[in-house]
């Protein structure tokens, strides 16, 4: 085991304990009005009560995940890049705690404290880095599914990497090339999934996260051309070998390079604000889960006592790179509600794969007020904990929905998460067509930046309040 991987390992087991460490310094301390009787033991036992101990444990939870959606446990880029994602990322913990420690209304001298614990664990997130520097990764549960564009030698070059370089991270579907499979090798034609004209019914079918072109440049161009502009209209990534363009002189320079190098590669202040969308998500949906459990009771105790059934409906619906998640609302409709879709599907009323109906009889009359407030929705900021979910984005489609796809060029929406709001509902919610859905979502994707999220939800809560488009 090298180096590098222990210094990870310690990183990733000491961080969230150093930081619990710190904040029970901090809460303890700005609480402190003088020493009682007891002692030392006293003392910390009137201070370390059952909700100081309750956050610290979520805050301790909470600082790993801001941490790692960061990309402080991954490679970054250099010292100027780590200290500008470390300062950020402690910024926003030591702010959480002041917004806990001003709800507790503690009388120490909390600016001191606060500044103390900045301070503090800033110069232990950059003296880790000069003891790890651990690389980016996908979970081996979750490989990235590949295409292959090419049969020939590069094409066997590509899957031969695929093995060797990224065992477990990438997965091979297959290889599309408009040669008949026979004149093929015989390992690669085992493999042949379609030829180039057909890969966008492909693509509309399956979950494809990477095109790996690898055809000869110069007799194929224009086969290679079309399938990439096939795979960016679906929103699959496009890559192609290092070797594409030969290097004759810097030979180190080839020997560094990556295997596979993105045709159209996100800079490096696109990556750093994805990381502080994902923080953003992490923090806000832990806070709002706190803030609105007394809410979730009532809701909760509301369904129980007016229909029968469970309180939360979970439903399958697609998310990024078109993986399926279990996504969590309020019951709003009754036990058998997806039985019953069937018999109502000639009286939908939107046009296109989804369905809508304003007086949909499964809906309980209580069902009916909380989709009105949106209420019903509040249970996904367990998703956006989870990751499956965005604060903000497109919203996900149902499983049903999607099976109704007939362009692969939708498949788009699948390249960023989905969110809890997005632009067609603080513009008129549900009220759009499906056309003007997707081109509005498209919008969002093309347009997207840290701004434009603010901005959506500061909307969000006022085109709510109005119930536009409710249904």
């Amino acid at each position: 085991m090298s180096r590098e991987h222990n210094s990870r390992l310690l990183l990733n087991a000491t961080d969230g304990l150093m930081a619990l460490v710190l904040a029970v310094g901090a809460v303890v301390l700005a609480n402190q009005q003088s020493m009682p009787q007891g002692g030392l033991g006293e003392f910390l036992k009137l201070r370390i009560t059952p909700l100081n101990t309750s956050f610290l444990i979520v805050f301790a939870v909470l600082w790993h995940q801001c941490m790692d959606a960061l990309g402080l446990y991954r490679r970054v880029g250099g010292l100027l890049r780590f200290t500008l994602v470390t300062t950020t990322g402690v910024a926003i913990m030591t702010a959480l705690l002041a917004l806990y420690l001003e709800a507790r209304r503690a009388e120490g001298p909390v600016p001191r404290i606060l500044a103390t614990f900045f301070i503090v664990a800033w110069v232990y997130e950059m003296f880790c880095f000069f003891l790890s520097s651990p690389r980016p990764r996908w979970k081996n549960g979750d490989p990235q599914q590949v295409v292959i564009v090419g049969s020939g030698r590069r094409a066997a070059k590509a899957w031969r990497e695929l093995r060797v370089q990224h065992h477990g991270a990438k997965c091979l579907l297959g290889f599309v090339d408009d040669r008949d499979p026979a004149f093929m090798a015989p390992d690669i034609a085992g493999r042949f999934l379609c030829r180039i004209d057909d890969l966008p019914d492909y693509l509309l079918r399956h979950a494809v996260d990477e095109l790996v072109v690898a055809a000869p440049a110069r007799s194929c161009y224009d086969m290679t051309q079309r399938a990439i502009a096939m795979a960016e209209a679906a929103g699959v990534r496009v890559v192609c070998l290092n070797d594409f363009y030969c290097l004759i002189h810097d030979k180190k320079l080839r020997q560094r390079a990556a295997v596979f190098l993105e045709l159209v590669p996100k800079d490096e202040a696109h990556l750093f604000a994805e990381a502080v969308k994902r923080t953003i998500d992490i923090v806000g949906s832990a806070a709002c889960l706190l803030l609105l459990a007394p809410l979730f009771v009532v809701i909760a105790l509301a369904i129980k006592l007016t229909s029968q059934g469970p309180v939360f409906f979970l439903q399958e619906r697609y998310g990024w790179r078109r993986r399926r998640f279990r996504m969590w609302k309020f019951r709003s409709m009754v036990r058998n509600a997806p039985d019953l879709l069937i018999a109502l599907e000639k009286q939908n009323e939107a046009h296109g794969p989804i369905f809508k109906m304003r007086n949909d009889p499964r809906i309980t009359p209580l069902g009916r007020l909380l989709r009105r407030t949106s209420l019903d929705e509040v249970p996904q900021l367990w998703n956006v904990l989870l990751g499956d979910m965005s604060l903000v984005g497109p919203r996900p489609m149902s499983v049903r929905d999607v099976s109704h796809f007939s362009q692969a060029q939708l498949m788009r929406r699948f390249s960023v998460r989905p969110g809890m709001t997005g632009s067609c509902q603080v513009a008129a919610r549900d009220s759009f067509s499906f056309d003007q859905w997707i081109t509005l979502d498209f919008a969002y994707i093309d347009d997207w930046s840290l701004g434009l999220d603010l901005k959506i939800l500061a909307r969000t809560i006022p085109a709510v309040l109005k119930r536009s488009g409710a249904v």
